[in-house]
């Protein structure tokens, strides 16, 4: 897994510049980004959280239960919508082990502690790596029957290409019958989608700026945050929500670990998060691309947000 300074370096060095959205997850960032899933604007939690509830049972119908299935969340982060499939799996006296992988050490701390109080006996192996390493480990090669969580529309993180290499690479590591269940949030209003990025208590501006925070705490960065604000916008031909911090004046910035300056322009932005949005067609073709069979698409009742069961 690339080390943060290798990583940010690299990026504030292309053009446009850009920072991986990856490293907003230390212990702040966790933290406001649980404060961010509960805010009225953002919808994509809760519609989910339905969908999950609604079609728990129609989701586990594809599967098997001759031997534990292995259930592996990819991002896995507070596993709030994921226990709703355990209580379900748990009601029905369905054996399984759960997997989670996150890239931070401090969400899947917290998530082993809970679920260990909240579900004793349950089997569980954490894993801190990013999604593209996380194909390579043991637990995901295995022969064991397993289905692959990701959701939370962490696929709208990938850009096309990326995803198509993701899935292609997630379809070689699955074996005939094994699934995957991926959050896909839906085109519409524009403005709700940018509402969800840009709240008006202003919790993900704080999320996007604490990016700067760490930088300054791990890499020996000089962030003046006073200097920086968040800057959301939805752009509709590409179907994307898009983050970005930009410079409020020119400036320069020192990494003291890497003996590094960069300079930034007034107005410069650098490239945080995207977030892309897909329609049910979008769908189909990213499966069919990569190998997988699209088995069923779960949907939010407005529809705000598709889970899609997709079969190796």
């Amino acid at each position: 897994m690339i080390s943060i300074q290798e990583d940010v370096i690299a990026g504030l060095l292309e053009n446009p510049k850009r920072i991986s959205s990856r490293w907003f997850y230390d212990e702040k960032g966790d933290k406001l980004f649980q404060d961010i899933m509960e805010l009225p604007e953002y919808y994509l939690t809760r519609a989910e959280f339905s969908v999950l509830k609604m079609y728990a049972k129609d989701i586990f119908s594809y599967f098997t239960f001759d031997k534990p299935i292995q259930i592996v969340e990819l991002g896995a982060g507070d596993g709030k919508k994921t226990r709703v499939l355990f209580n379900y799996l748990n009601a029905e006296n369905k054996s399984f082990e759960y997997i989670p992988i996150d890239i931070s050490l401090n969400a899947l701390n917290r998530l082993e502690n809970a679920l260990k109080k909240e579900y004793p006996g349950m089997a569980i192996k954490s894993i801190q790596t990013d999604y593209f390493s996380a194909l390579k480990k043991d637990e995901l090669q295995s022969s064991k029957h397993k289905l692959v969580l990701f959701l939370g529309s962490n696929v709208g993180n990938l850009n096309e290409k990326d995803a198509i290499e993701f899935f292609k690479q997630l379809h070689q590591a699955l074996k005939p019958g094994d699934g995957v269940l991926i959050g896909f949030d839906r085109t519409k209003n524009p403005e709700t989608i940018l509402a969800a990025y840009n709240d008006a208590a202003g919790v993900t501006r704080n999320f996007n700026l604490n990016l700067l925070t760490r930088l300054n705490r791990e890499l020996g960065a000089n962030f003046e945050l006073k200097n920086w604000e968040h800057q959301p916008k939805y752009d509709i031909e590409r179907k994307s929500a898009l983050s970005f911090i930009r410079s409020t004046k020119e400036q320069s910035v020192t990494f003291e670990k890497a003996s590094k300056t960069i300079h930034f322009n007034e107005g410069e932005l650098i490239h945080t998060e995207i977030s892309r949005k897909f329609d049910l067609e979008d769908i189909q073709n990213l499966a069919s691309k990569t190998g997988f069979k699209l088995a069923s698409n779960f949907d939010h009742s407005m529809p705000l947000y598709t889970d899609s069961l997709w079969l190796a």
